[in-house]
C-alpha cells in the first residue's frame, strides 16, 4: 500500500514537472502565444492557416504572422531534442544556446527576396523552439506563397557566414 501511494506521487509530481517545464512550448506549438521574442504592441495577423510539419523533417513552423500597419514577419519553427539534423557535428556552426543559429531567406509571390534569422530559442523537456524573425517584410495584398529557404550558418569567428546550400525549404500558402 505504501509503495503505491509513494508511486502515485511520483508520477504526480513528474507530471507536473513536465507541464510547467514545457507549458511556454506548448503555448507556443499550439498557436496560444505569438513566436515573438518580445511581447507586441500591436497583436499581428496570421497570414496562414495552420502550423505544419517541414518535408517530412521532423520540423515544425508555426503559423506566420505579420503586423497589419508595420514591417515585420514572424514565425517559429520547432523540433525534438533528438533531431539529428539540428544536432548535427560535422562542421563548426555559429550557435546560440547550442542550437545551430540560420539565415532565412523568403521570397514571396512577387518574387520580392527578404533574409531573416533565428533570434532566441526556449527549450522545452524534449522539443527546442526557435523564433524567426524578419525586420524588412511588408505583407501586401495578393501575396499567395512565400517560399522559405534555411541556411546554418558557419562560425568562422566574428560574423559567420550561410552555408552555400539551404538544409530546408519550404513554400507557404497564405491565407
Amino acid at each position: 500500500m505504501r509503495l503505491a501511494v509513494f508511486s502515485l506521487a511520483v508520477v504526480l509530481i513528474a507530471a507536473v514537472f513536465l507541464y510547467l517545464d514545457n507549458r511556454e512550448i506548448n503555448a507556443l506549438k499550439g498557436d496560444k502565444a505569438y513566436p515573438m521574442i518580445e511581447e507586441p504592441t500591436q497583436h499581428p495577423q496570421p497570414i496562414t492557416a495552420s502550423s505544419f510539419e517541414m518535408n517530412d523533417s521532423s520540423i515544425h513552423l508555426t503559423k506566420l504572422y505579420s503586423k497589419s500597419n508595420a514591417k515585420g514577419l514572424y514565425l517559429g519553427m520547432w523540433y525534438g531534442v533528438g533531431n539529428n539534423k539540428m544536432n548535427n557535428r560535422e562542421k563548426e556552426w555559429k550557435r546560440e544556446e547550442g542550437q545551430i543559429e540560420f539565415l532565412v531567406k523568403a521570397v514571396d509571390s512577387n518574387g520580392s527576396t527578404y533574409n531573416g534569422h533565428t533570434i532566441g530559442t526556449s527549450e522545452g523537456t524534449f522539443t527546442t523552439f526557435r523564433y524567426v524573425q524578419f525586420d524588412e517584410f511588408r505583407y501586401k495584398q495578393g501575396m499567395d506563397k512565400i517560399d522559405l529557404y534555411f541556411y546554418p550558418i558557419l562560425d568562422e569567428g566574428k560574423g559567420g557566414t550561410p552555408y552555400e546550400h539551404a538544409w530546408f525549404e519550404t513554400t507557404v500558402e497564405l491565407d
